[in-house]
């Protein structure tokens, strides 16, 4: 794991066991672009994802997750399927091995939507097999 470097905002989050870990965030209609709650740590594999769709968004509106603003390396507009309430667990993002670096994650609501409501679940296994 890298030394002396300047510590990522929000804070990489790791326990020591061997278990998965999640980073979560809910999310409304009104967010536009959020960040989450907490970053990936250097080294780790994302497991899967959930969207759960609470309230189906209104308006064409798309929900991506990115490692940069704006980004959709995580969970693609057509992956969430934010206009249709449910459970969708998208596993088409292009981010595959290793995560270089404390990684930041982003996500972005577009379009004009009037009502909408997701909780987004990202699971990963960090990098402490030493």
């Amino acid at each position: 794991m890298a030394t002396n470097v300047t510590p990522v905002r929000p804070a990489a989050r790791e326990l020591r066991e061997q278990v998965v870990h999640t980073v979560r965030r809910t999310v409304t209609f009104a967010d536009g672009a959020f960040a989450f709650p907490a970053s990936l740590p250097d080294g780790a594999l994302i497991s899967r994802t959930l969207v759960l769709i609470e309230t189906a968004f209104t308006a064409g509106t798309t929900l991506t997750v990115g490692t940069t603003v704006g980004g959709n390396d995580i969970v693609a507009a057509a992956d969430s399927a934010a206009t249709a309430a449910g459970a969708k667990r998208p596993d088409t993002g292009t981010v595959k091995g290793r995560l270089v670096g404390d990684t930041v994650l982003y996500g972005t609501v577009t379009g004009a939507p009037a009502a909408g409501v997701a909780t987004i679940v990202i699971e990963y296994v960090p990098n402490n097999d030493a």
